[in-house]
C-alpha cells in the first residue's frame, strides 16, 4: 500500500470514528434531519398546545373572579365548562413534561396535573385556609383539586362557597399559581429553550429527541397503566377496580379525557398536533424518523396495524358514559382496549428505542 493510499484509508478511519463516537446513531444522522422534526415539532406541536392550555387556563381564572365576586349558578356552570375545556386541552400538553416543565419543586405534571385527587387533603387546606401551597401535597391542588371544588355537588357548588368562603378562594389561588406556571413554561418554549431544543439534535440521553422520546413512551404508559390499568384493578398488588381513581372522576369526564389522552400520543407519533394537520402540513415526528431507519418500514407497519385495534377497540366505548360506571359494570369493552393498548407497548418502548438508538431514561418499575 503506497502512502497516497494509506493517508486515504487514514482519513477514512478517522471519519468514521468522529461519525461512531460523536453520535451513537451513526448512519442514521446522515439518513435524517432530526433537526427539522425537532423545528416542526415545537413551532407546529409543542407551542400551539401548550398555548390552548394557556388560553383555557386564562379562560377558567376569569370565569372563577367572576364567580368570587358574584355567586350564581349561571357563572358556576360558566366555571365547569371552561374546566372541560381546561382539561381536555391539558391531554394534548401533558407529554411535554421536560425542559422548562421541569421546576425546582418537581414538574408540571406533578405540580398541575396529579390526580385522583385527595379530597381530604383538600378539605384539610381549605379548612386551614391555607393556599401558600408549600407542601409536597400534589394531589391536594391543580386541575383535578378545582375539578373537586366546581363539581362536588351535583345540581350547585354555590351553597359551598357561601358556607366555607374559602374554598372559593383556594380555587382562585390554584388557579392563579397553575396560570403562573404554564406562563413561565410557554415563555421558555417560545424564546430560550425553544431554540436549545433544536440545536440539540443527538440520540444520546439529555438530547431533545431522548427527552422527546422518552416523555412520549412514559406518558403512553401512565395512560395504560394508571389512566386506566389502576381503575380496573390491573395493577400489581390490587385485589378489586377501584373506580374513583379515573382522572376526571367528579366532572364524569373520565372517557373523553383517556379518548384525548390517546388521541394526542399517537398523533404524536405520526407527527402533528391535531388530525386536521395531516392535510394542511407535511407531518415531521416519529414515524417518518422509524422509515430511515433498517427494519423501520416493518415496524411502522406493525405499530400502525396496533394504533388501528386500539381504535377499533376505543370505538366500542361511548364518552356520554362514565369510566367509573364502566368499570362497576365491568365492561369487557374496557379489557378489550387495555388489552389493545398493552400489545402496542412492545413497538413503542422496545422496538421504537432499539431501532432508534434511544435508550430509556425514565424509572420503569412497574412494568409494560
Amino acid at each position: 500500500m503506497n502512502i497516497h493510499h494509506r493517508t486515504i484509508l487514514l482519513a477514512f478511519i478517522s471519519l468514521l470514528c468522529i461519525v461512531s463516537c460523536d453520535d451513537p446513531s451513526g448512519i442514521v444522522q446522515q439518513g435524517y434531519d432530526r433537526k427539522s422534526m425537532l423545528e416542526f415539532t415545537e413551532k407546529q406541536t409543542i407551542i400551539p398546545l401548550l398555548t390552548d392550555v394557556h388560553v383555557a387556563m386564562k379562560k377558567l381564572d376569569s370565569t372563577l373572579i367572576a364567580l368570587d365576586k358574584n355567586r350564581s349558578e349561571e357563572l358556576a356552570q360558566a366555571a365547569r365548562d371552561a374546566w372541560r375545556k381546561l382539561a381536555i386541552a391539558w391531554q394534548y400538553a401533558v407529554i411535554f413534561d421536560f425542559g422548562p416543565a421541569e421546576m425546582n419543586d418537581g414538574s408540571l405534571f406533578q405540580q398541575i396535573g396529579t390526580f385522583p385527587v385527595s379530597t381530604i387533603k383538600v378539605d384539610s387546606y381549605i379548612n386551614a385556609q391555607d393556599s401558600t401551597f408549600q407542601n409536597f401535597d400534589r394531589d391536594a391542588r391543580g386541575i383535578y383539586a378545582l375539578e373537586y371544588i366546581l363539581f362536588k355537588d351535583s345540581t350547585s357548588c354555590i351553597q359551598s362557597f357561601e358556607q366555607q368562603p374559602f374554598r372559593i378562594a383556594y380555587a382562585r389561588a390554584m388557579s392563579r399559581n397553575m396560570l403562573s406556571r404554564l406562563e413561565t413554561v410557554l415563555d421558555q418554549w417560545q424564546h430560550a429553550y425553544g431554540i436549545s431544543f433544536i440545536l440539540s439534535d443527538g440520540v444520546q440521553a439529555g438530547s431533545s429527541i431522548s427527552d422527546l422520546y422518552n416523555a412520549f413512551v412514559y406518558h403512553y404508559e401512565v395512560m395504560k397503566n394508571y389512566n386506566l390499568g389502576l381503575p380496573m384493578g390491573k395493577r400489581a398488588g390490587q385485589i378489586k377496580n377501584e373506580p374513583t381513581k379515573v382522572e376526571g372522576y367528579f366532572s364524569g369526564s373520565s372517557v373523553t379525557l383517556l379518548k384525548a389522552k390517546y388521541e394526542a400520543i399517537k398523533y404524536l407519533w405520526y407527527g402533528y398536533a391535531r388530525l386536521s394537520l395531516a392535510t394542511s402540513l407535511s407531518p415531521r415526528g416519529f414515524k417518518d424518523y422509524i422509515e430511515t431507519v433498517e427494519l423501520g418500514p416493518r415496524l411502522i407497519q406493525d405499530t400502525e396495524a396496533q394504533w388501528n385495534e386500539i381504535d377499533q377497540a376505543f370505538s366500542a366505548i361511548d364518552s356520554r358514559n362514565s369510566l367509573q360506571e364502566l368499570i362497576q359494570l365491568q365492561s369487557p369493552a374496557l379489557d378489550t382496549v387495555f388489552t389493545a393498548l398493552t400489545k402496542q407497548t412492545r413497538f413503542l418502548k422496545s422496538e421504537m428505542s432499539s431501532l432508534l438508538g434511544i435508550s430509556i431514561t425514565y424509572s420503569s418499575s412497574d412494568g409494560d
